[in-house]
């Protein structure tokens, strides 16, 4: 076994998937056909890999489809530490060129395309990676082979191997915690999307009329399907929007409380914090 399978054998366990992309990019595109196919077809593949590489192809691969890793991309060494330090070291870190890395997060479980994507935009701005390669599906350069970038060719007229730093494989200790803020994070900024867009939609001239507004004519929608808690944002939002007086507000959600919960208080700070988040939008 040379230097490279062994390598890309050790990668593949540390960034493990039931099938892979590989990416072989030249100047004239992206290689077709080595999408979706499993850890032994990626080093039966070798031979072509290894011939593409070295005639100035740049070598890449990913999980396929959706899948439980981010790849932060152009990290520092500093930023690694950080990591690490913050409870997310990660299952693989890859060196692609002196000094800059990229590192391989697995989390709990698949996320979605959407989660995904924020999940690695959040990190990549906290951990000061590449925000313009931070989304659900992005490619991380296979070790083993070089990175033939023209910025990095030797005076021998060699590139510099894309070297496997750790692969530990495992789940970073921040997982479960990370998965439950990203969750949270990323509903809240859907909610404050959608009064922004419900905002600029409704406005006293064109917007229904106050009289016409009802809590229900939200509750009801197809576009807050299983999200009650956003269509009372919303409803308030439209009725702070057209002048509503937020008595009339108040009432029609104390009127139509959503939880079960008895509890005075706990309806009360409810009905306040709903409130108060669509009024700060209202006036934005």
């Amino acid at each position: 076994m040379d230097r490279t399978e062994a390598t890309v054998r050790t990668m593949l366990s540390a960034i493990e998937a039931p099938l892979y992309d590989v990416g072989v990019l030249s100047d004239r595109g992206m290689l077709p056909g080595l999408d979706g196919i499993p850890a032994a077809n990626v080093l039966e593949k070798l031979s072509l890999l290894k011939y593409r590489n070295v005639r100035g192809s740049h070598i890449y691969f990913r999980p396929s489809g959706e899948h439980r890793y981010t790849v932060l991309d152009d990290l520092s060494a500093i930023s690694l530490g950080r990591l690490a330090d913050d409870g997310f070291t990660p299952s693989a870190v890859v060196e692609t060129s002196a000094g800059n890395f990229q590192a391989w997060l697995r989390h709990p479980a698949v996320f979605t395309k959407l989660i995904g994507t924020f999940a690695a935009q959040t990190l990549a701005a906290r951990y000061d990676a590449d925000p313009s390669a931070a989304d659900w599906r992005r490619f991380g350069r296979l070790p083993g082979f070089t990175n033939c970038k023209p910025k990095y060719k030797r005076p021998d007229g060699l590139f510099p191997f894309v070297q496997l730093r750790s692969h530990t494989g495992k789940q970073y200790p921040m997982a479960e915690a990370f998965v439950q803020e990203i969750t949270k994070l990323y509903e809240v900024r859907e909610q404050e999307r959608e009064a922004r867009r419900l905002q600029a939609s409704l406005s006293p001239q064109r917007g229904p009329r106050v009289s016409n507004l009802s809590l229900e004519r939200f509750r009801t929608s197809s576009k807050y399907n299983d999200r009650p808690a956003a269509a009372d944002i919303a409803f308030c939002v439209a009725a702070y929007a057209n002048g509503m007086e937020e008595i009339r507000i108040e009432r029609a959600l104390e009127d139509d409380y959503l939880s079960r919960d008895p509890s005075p208080s706990k309806r009360a700070s409810y009905i306040r914090r709903t409130m108060t988040k669509a009024r700060d939008w209202a006036s934005r």
